[in-house]
């Protein structure tokens, strides 16, 4: 089995961090999640390409994120609007603004993604040239629909490349494209799409570790995930970690993975192979009466009767109940 690495680079360093080293063999397929972190942390750079389709549940960082699509499918939902990017668009996660973010196959392909993270005083700095990216302690702008651009995305292709062959200079380099790419994205940007938000001024965990939690959790059964081995793996205190990832989820770390390791059943269910035992026993719950007893908590539906409303194309239980409550 392949192991699952966390290639990082930050400011000087390189390091290499393996999932396998800390929670074991892991049967999910490869996911190499690739990151470079300028010294001062305000400004990251985040490549990678899901094998398999994936969707981050909702969150929010204090952060900017410019993501490029460079193949297949890239979605994001945000302040009730979705959008749908594929190759050669992009889209902007904003600072302070709960979003949720999908990775799809398209044509064929699979989603294959540059995203370019950076501090609300970085836009500060370039908002000087920039009419109206008007920036102050209060307020901050906010990025909607999609840009289209062909400079964009070469630029984002140039940085997967430097990621890639990782040549003598590329941190260099990388930075130089980064900064680009940001400030192309501000040209091009329409001005119709900018509105204006209130600044966040909370403390939340940072995007680049919100991803290599997610990534972490997904690749952990309820058997072998534990919240120390998680913080270990981050380099980051239990304390300090719950209070960010909390402010950025408004879930607690063990709510948000057994609400994830949910999902996975619940695609799982699709596959009619599977029996409700085989699924709860590829979770890692301990008896398939545990399984059953939490998907009905989370779902409004016990396992069997999911996969039959499903088969025959009713709609979601809670989304009903959702609908009925509004």
């Amino acid at each position: 089995m392949e192991s699952i690495n966390f290639l990082t680079t930050t400011g000087s360093q390189v390091t290499r961090l393996d999932l396998k080293d800390v929670v074991g063999e892991s049967p999910a397929n490869k996911l190499e999640c690739t990151f470079w972190t300028r010294a001062d942390g305000q400004v990251c750079i985040h490549y990678f390409s899901p094998k398999q389709e994936a969707g981050y549940q909702p969150h929010t960082h204090s952060e900017y994120t410019i993501m490029v699509c460079l193949a297949g499918e890239l979605t994001k939902t945000e302040a009730e609007e979705t959008c749908i990017a594929h190759a050669g668009e992009a889209f902007v996660t904003n600072a302070g603004v709960e979003h949720a973010t999908g990775y799809r196959q398209h044509q064929a392909q699979v989603s294959e993604v540059v995203c370019i993270t950076f501090a609300p005083q970085i836009l500060s700095a370039l908002a000087e040239d920039f009419v109206p990216f008007n920036v102050s302690d209060k307020t901050l702008p906010a990025l909607t629909g999609i840009l289209a651009s062909r400079v964009v995305h070469d630029c984002a292709q140039q940085i997967a490349q430097e990621l890639s062959r990782r040549e003598a200079g590329h941190k260099i380099i990388l930075e130089i494209l980064a900064m680009r790419l940001m400030v192309e994205t501000l040209r091009a940007w329409p001005r119709d799409q900018i509105a204006v938000i209130a600044a966040d001024a909370i403390p939340r965990l940072p995007q680049r570790d919100f991803v290599r939690a997610y990534e972490f959790m997904r690749r952990c059964d309820k058997g072998t995930f534990r919240l120390e081995h998680l913080c270990r793996f981050l380099g980051i205190s239990k304390e300090r970690f719950t209070r960010l990832f909390l402010a950025s989820t408004n879930c607690t770390p063990a709510n948000f993975y057994n609400r994830m390791l949910l999902e996975r059943g619940r695609e799982l269910l699709r596959d009619a192979r599977l029996s409700i035992k085989e699924i709860s026993f590829q979770l890692g719950f301990k008896t398939t009466s545990h399984f059953i007893v939490a998907f009905r908590r989370e779902f409004a539906a016990a396992p069997q009767e999911y996969r039959l409303r499903d088969l025959i194309g009713l709609p979601d239980i809670r989304a009903q109940k959702s609908v009925l409550a509004a």
